[in-house]
């Protein structure tokens, strides 16, 4: 559920094509200008309470991934990605369980008792199929649907993100954040009779950035060169076979020079060029989604066959420190479309 798409498909589509959500919008009462941001179309009535928006989203994308799929609710584990704490986001007045509990209630089903919330932004997804794997393992669960939902697109934020100069404003500050919305999961599982599979996951890497957008300094790329080389150890693959690089970076000073630094630092291999899809160019910055949106485009665009390669690295920040790098390529047993160079 993107500016740009109501399915995965729709959204992948437009991404491809290079169309975007992007429009000016009231964000804040008058006498306050609109914005640019970019939004989930719906009715006015479906956005008044942001908590009950974020469910609907979360909801409606969770039973998007489990349509086509024989998984059994009662062995199914969701684990979701929501805003960090600090951003005082409307769900915390909730608390993770009740977030649960709506969503079981939106559903119509019972979810696993180890179902979890994490307050983690972006990267927090990555971090989520670690504990996937370790549910899936212990043989916990058979299934986990693994994701995130999140909204930047409110008062609250806007007037944060004004306040500190991180807002994109025009001339002004061409270099700022658009805010963006939505939700996206995937369905990850040991048993690939589930439903045909998309990708295979190889190895995800965390790190911690010790000089976060929230501080003072401007990061040098240490946190997320660490994620990278612990994902690609995970995965026990070499950087030169890095077909595509799928990043979560939101256009603001920070995380361009962020993504630069970082990129040279783990990318040494001569190239020609290394294709880089930033999913915000389409969607704007839709937080703790952020991570599994970007999962599945890669995904997708792997399946199809309009993706460089069959190996991809993903990447994802999120704003007080934690850096997320994942691994994936496209399923060993199934038949490899004709990939190619856009």
């Amino acid at each position: 559920m993107t500016p740009v798409g109501l399915t995965a498909r729709q959204t992948c589509a437009a991404i491809r094509a290079g169309l975007t959500g992007f429009a000016d919008t009231l964000i804040q009462a008058p006498p306050d200008d609109p914005i640019v941001c970019a939004t989930v179309p719906a009715r006015r009535f479906l956005k008044v309470d942001l908590g009950d928006w974020l469910v609907r989203l979360a909801s409606r994308a969770v039973r998007e991934c489990l349509r086509e799929t024989e998984a059994d609710s009662a062995q199914l584990a969701l684990l979701v990605a929501l805003p960090e704490l600090y951003r005082e986001h409307v769900w915390e007045r909730w608390g993770p369980e009740r977030f649960l509990e709506f969503i079981e209630a939106r559903l119509k089903t019972a979810l696993h008792p180890e179902s979890v919330v994490l307050a983690g932004g972006s990267a927090a997804c990555y971090q989520l199929l670690k504990v996937a794997r370790t549910l899936l393992d212990r043989g916990v669960v058979r299934y986990c649907v693994v994701g995130g939902v999140d909204s930047l697109a409110n008062d609250v934020d806007a007037a944060r993100l004004a306040a500190t100069n991180r807002l994109h404003s025009g001339a002004a500050n061409p270099q700022g954040v658009i805010p963006g919305e939505g939700a996206a999961f995937v369905l990850v599982s040991r048993d690939g009779r589930v439903a045909p599979p998309l990708a295979q996951v190889l190895g995800v890497g965390l790190a911690q950035e010790r000089d976060p957008v929230l501080g003072d300094r401007f990061s040098t790329g240490i946190g997320m060169g660490l994620a990278l080389r612990n994902a690609l150890q995970e995965g026990a693959c070499l950087e030169p076979h890095i077909d595509l690089r799928v990043s979560d970076m939101n256009g603001e000073r920070y995380r361009a020079w962020e993504s630069m630094i970082s990129t040279t630092r783990f990318y040494r291999t001569h190239r020609e060029r290394l294709i880089t899809w930033h999913v915000a160019a389409s969607v704007g910055d839709t937080g703790a989604a952020s991570g599994a949106l970007g999962l599945v485009t890669a995904c997708v665009g792997m399946l199809r066959g309009y993706a460089p390669g069959p190996l991809a690295m993903l990447e994802a920040a999120s704003d007080q420190g934690l850096r997320a790098a994942c691994l994936v390529s496209a399923p060993a047993d199934a038949r490899r479309p004709p990939f190619h160079n856009e």
